[in-house]
């Protein structure tokens, strides 16, 4: 069990208490009791800290009073995360390969893997040291699997796709599809264009359930370094997305978008094909980008603006049925005084 001044100094925190006090876990404010650390955030938590049974509570300010040791961090809330990490990770052990492992000709396995039954491995692929295969996984031809990766049940892998190192991939995600792509012919039948690119995931990537990353029309469709996806998104063909981006659930990037490094891309958001999103931009939930968006904005509704404008037109939106009742009742003033008007000039 891991003693408190060794888990403020992990946590590049403030201890106020015994330094020989220790915790076992990390549980939320309501359910912590003695042995566990936990974090007081909002102003709502701070106010009852002295309900708390936690040995230990992570702040952002020092509370006069409290009874339990605190660990004052300057941001309490990836401290906590990190406090999680350290007190739950589980260490790997390698299961070993399953004996009914399809593998393909060349294909090149590294060492302790853990690969569960049921899954299929085409030709010359290259699969890194302890990546874990949870069954039902597919992976297609000259595909390249780096070290310490997590492939969950019933992802599917498509041929010529390159997974960088410590990526989850959660369960039923799908990537290297075939971006869609069709011309219509001369009869209105819609003709294929082919894809004939790849998928590129970089280290230390997430990606969510169900969610799909197809593959490029003759490039890459590249996932940089950090990136993380929620469950239901869509990436589409030679889409581009900047490192340690993240991207909230039901999101969907037409083909060719660029979005830039950590950019927050809330849920149901939606872009037209080829546009470009800049670094460190925030799209709130339902955004539909029409056109491109400059480094740094924060932007909402359907076009896309200024978050601010939007609120205020928002308001201005909910004002309209009595905006609408009070020009009816002008109109008819006016109306009324225009007949008035007629009837004295007569």
């Amino acid at each position: 069990m891991p003693k408190l001044v060794e888990l403020a100094r992990l946590l590049n925190a403030k201890l106020l208490g015994q330094p020989n006090a220790e915790v076992t876990r990390a549980r939320p404010f309501e359910l912590a009791s003695e042995g566990d650390v936990t974090l007081a955030l909002d102003t709502a938590y701070v106010a009852r800290v002295s309900e708390s049974r936690a040995t230990a509570i992570i702040v952002a300010n020092p509370i006069e009073g409290a009874s339990q040791h605190l660990l004052v961090a300057r941001d309490p809330k990836l401290a906590f995360a990190r406090a999680i990490e350290l007190l739950h990770r589980v260490q790997y052990e390698p299961l070993g390969v399953s004996a009914d492992l399809v593998a393909g000709t060349g294909t090149v396995l590294g060492a302790q893997l853990s690969v569960h039954p049921r899954v299929t491995i085409g030709r010359d692929v290259v699969i890194g040291d302890r990546v874990t295969m949870h069954p039902g996984v597919v992976i297609g031809d000259r595909c390249k699997i780096g070290d310490d990766t997590v492939i969950q049940a019933n992802v599917t892998i498509y041929r010529e796709c390159t997974i960088g190192k410590r990526v989850i991939i959660h369960a039923g995600a799908v990537i290297g599809a075939d971006g869609f792509g069709f011309v219509p012919d001369e009869e209105g039948r819609q003709v294929k264009l082919l894809q004939l690119g790849s998928v590129r995931i970089e280290d230390d990537c997430e990606i969510g359930a169900n969610s799909a990353v197809d593959r490029g029309g003759f490039g890459e469709t590249v996932l940089r370094r950090g990136v993380k996806l929620d469950n239901l998104v869509q990436v589409g063909h030679n889409c581009d997305i900047g490192e340690n981006t993240v991207v909230a659930a039901l999101a969907g990037f037409s083909g060719g978008t660029r979005v830039g490094r950590g950019c927050v891309i809330a849920g149901q958001v939606g872009t037209n094909q080829h546009m470009t999103i800049g670094d460190g931009a925030t799209l709130t939930g339902r955004t539909a980008v029409t056109k491109n968006v400059r480094p740094g904005a924060i932007m909402a509704g359907m076009p896309a603006q200024d978050y601010n404008a939007w609120r205020r037109s928002q308001v201005l939106y909910s004002r309209l049925p009595r905006m609408a009742d009070r020009l009816r009742r002008l109109e008819k003033i006016v109306e009324a005084l225009t007949r008035s008007s007629a009837t004295s000039a007569d």
